[in-house]
């Protein structure tokens, strides 16, 4: 039974093609797999940066582009299903009504699936740019440590770049052998 409230069934525009509810339901069930995987990336991506691994990261990274290549793909044709006369996409709110109640409810199902995918992605992703950015703060400051041990003269300051001073620099280079 669905929860969702149909008061009436709102008619199809005439001239528009029916919308094949087989086809949508597929794509968003492809969405749906590609997001699940976009999921599990995001958690090796977390984990990767933890372990600061840059191998880790960059294939993460690379599997997480072709995931995305595919959904906007996906996308891609989930829109042509969906499109009002106009060209334009409909959304699932303004479709659900003009469908019979079997099929509206595995479109409602697998949207509702969708969405919480999405926020759960949102969730993980300002996690993981959280993490990124702990890391590069890490990275700089280690950079900057190593910057100021090297600088035996003390002509580099605390943020690594060279810094005025008064210092004398007492170096020299035996340069008979």
């Amino acid at each position: 039974m669905s929860t969702l409230t149909r008061p009436s069934r709102t008619p199809i525009p005439s001239g528009a093609p029916a919308l094949d509810t087989d086809r949508l339901d597929a794509l968003l069930g492809d969405l749906t797999r590609e997001h699940e995987t976009l999921l599990i990336l995001s958690g090796e991506h977390r984990d990767a940066i933890a372990k600061a691994d840059p191998r880790a990261i960059g294939r993460v990274i690379a599997q997480t582009g072709d995931v995305l290549e595919r959904i906007a793909q996906i996308e891609t044709d989930r829109q042509q299903v969906v499109a009002k006369p106009d060209g334009s996409p409909a959304t699932i709110n303004e479709i659900l009504p003009t469908l019979a109640p079997e099929p509206a409810e595995r479109i409602e199902q697998s949207s509702r699936r969708l969405r919480s995918l999405i926020e759960q992605l949102r969730v993980e992703h300002e996690a993981v740019q959280r993490a990124s950015n702990a890391l590069a703060l890490h990275m700089q400051g280690l950079a900057q440590q190593v910057a100021s041990k090297l600088s035996h003269a003390g002509t580099y300051g605390r943020s690594g770049a060279v810094s005025p001073t008064n210092t004398q620099v007492t170096s020299s280079m035996d340069l008979r052998r």
